[in-house]
């Protein structure tokens, strides 16, 4: 509590008060008191959620007055799956900045639990990527499906593997690439081969790169499981899907942002471009 009221710049039993007024508006112990400091209780972990959204809501109105009376445009938090880092946002950010040249965007690589809490934390503005999960969300974020991602087994064109007579038990004695994600892709499919062939697959190779996966699917006789919608980019050239009978494994993919945002002319072109861009590619 000391350190805490020398950081905001108040006594100590100044901040004691506020506390306790703070809590008898919350309805409840925010804190559990310990011997070692405080810690969050489950309703302050919720108020600590509200008030970082309250604290990114106060910073976007303040750059929208600013951008009214100077002309300027602020700045824009984006985190993209690697899909949409890749392959769908590019094209997307060239033409929001055309209309836009002054508005700052600052793109981050993230999965999405890591996307997901830093929305709550006020960290991202914006998140595109796939949906691994369908949790309900606080009911300051919006999410907006796009298109369904498909995950599937890759190798390189020419792979003896697509030439071969295949069956399904080859798959296990293959060399295997595992893009290192939130969810590791290529344990989506062990489950499925343990019910049909009693044994899963395992990585040869590691890497949490996708730029540096593709490349050596390219120049390597591994397997991997990845999006399908890789394929439909220059990004996917030389690379092929491996047809098998395993069940189909699917998930929504798209944006998830900020309610208030929706108003911002330039987040409204920023998803009319990125849905115009999923058309582009067939992802649909």
């Amino acid at each position: 509590m000391r350190t805490a009221a020398d950081v905001v710049g108040v006594t100590q039993p100044a901040l004691t008060r506020s506390l306790k007024l703070l809590e008898a508006a919350a309805g409840g112990m925010l804190f559990e008191r310990r011997s070692r400091g405080l810690r969050l209780t489950p309703l302050g972990r919720l108020v600590h959620t509200q008030a970082r959204h309250f604290l990114r809501e106060h910073q976007l109105a303040e750059a929208e007055l600013r951008a009214l009376k100077n002309g300027e445009q602020g700045q824009l938090r984006v985190a993209a799956a690697p899909v949409w880092m890749t392959t769908i946002l590019p094209p997307v950010l060239a033409n929001v900045h055309q209309r836009y040249a002054q508005l700052l965007i600052t793109l981050t690589s993230a999965n999405y639990s890591e996307a997901l809490a830093g929305l709550k934390e006020g960290e991202f503005d914006v998140f595109f990527g796939g949906f691994q999960r369908q949790e309900s969300l606080p009911s300051f974020l919006v999410r907006k499906p796009l298109f369904d991602a498909k995950l599937v087994i890759v190798a390189r064109s020419g792979h003896p593997i697509l030439t071969s007579g295949f069956r399904t038990e080859d798959l296990i004695v293959q060399p295997w690439l595992s893009y290192k994600s939130e969810i590791a892709y290529l344990d989506t499919i062990n489950a499925s081969l343990q019910e049909t062939c009693s044994s899963g697959v395992k990585a040869s190779l590691q890497c949490d790169s996708m730029l540096t996966a593709l490349e050596l699917l390219r120049r390597g006789d591994y397997l991997a499981v990845l999006p399908s919608s890789f394929l439909s980019s220059a990004n996917g050239q030389g690379l092929e899907v491996v047809a098998t009978d395993l069940p189909a494994i699917s998930y929504q993919s798209g944006p998830i942002y900020r309610r208030s945002l929706e108003v911002n002319q330039a987040v409204r072109l920023l998803l009319e471009e990125s849905e115009r861009q999923v058309s582009a590619f067939s992802l649909r």
